[in-house]
């Protein structure tokens, strides 16, 4: 029988240094993860159809989160200062990871003859928009809504996510330039010290 991907196979993190190199930092304590897709569609009413027809033009995907507000957790710090400067323009915009840790393949890095593990992810230019802070309930919720974004992998090392632009084919990744492949795209410190393999989100230790 195939396996159920669980939640904790599906992660995002959020930059906390925007204007700096990426700092990732993993949204661990949302007790929710709503990633809506958001076809943008157009209507054609073809003069040889009977019917009108609907094309797909593009997505723009949003992912709506409800964060538990745990004080420390960098999670919670970092929305919490988001929200109460009321981050607009420029400052509401974050780089983000969404990582599919159910979905494992390699690569071979240029100059080596060794195949590194690596997952699929994206990383859009997302757009932070809060709704609300809930102290009965202890929760923020707010959207993240994504602009342009990347595709390709990450890797892992020391428990800090590295993202590389590029393709894959299967479980086979191609980084799109030969400079991305042995240059981290972003993300050098986690700011929480354990960003991605970290307990529930190991991508080896739940046999991913």
């Amino acid at each position: 029988m195939s396996d159920l991907v669980k939640k904790s196979k599906i992660v995002p993190f959020i930059d906390s240094t925007p204007s700096s190199a990426a700092t990732w930092v993993q949204i661990k304590k949302s007790t929710t993860f709503t990633l809506s897709m958001n076809p943008q569609t157009k209507t054609y009413d073809f003069i040889a159809d009977e019917q009108p027809v609907t094309e797909i033009d593009s997505y723009q995907p949003s992912l709506a989160q409800s964060l538990t507000m745990f004080k420390d957790e960098p999670d919670y710090e970092n929305m919490f200062n988001m929200l109460f400067d009321e981050a607009s323009g420029e400052k509401a915009h974050r780089k983000m990871l969404v990582v599919f840790y159910q979905e494992k393949g390699s690569y071979t890095p240029a100059q080596s003859e060794t195949a590194v593990d690596c997952w699929k992810a994206w990383q859009p230019d997302a757009t932070i928009s809060f709704n609300q802070l809930d102290s009965v309930n202890q929760s923020i919720d707010f959207d993240c809504n994504f602009g342009n974004k990347k595709k390709g992998a990450v890797t892992v090392s020391d428990g800090v996510p590295t993202f590389i632009e590029g393709t894959w084919s299967g479980t086979t990744f191609t980084p799109a330039t030969v400079s991305a492949s042995s240059t981290p795209a972003n993300s050098e410190t986690p700011a929480n010290g354990d960003a991605t393999p970290s307990n529930n989100t190991d991508p080896v230790g739940q046999g991913g």
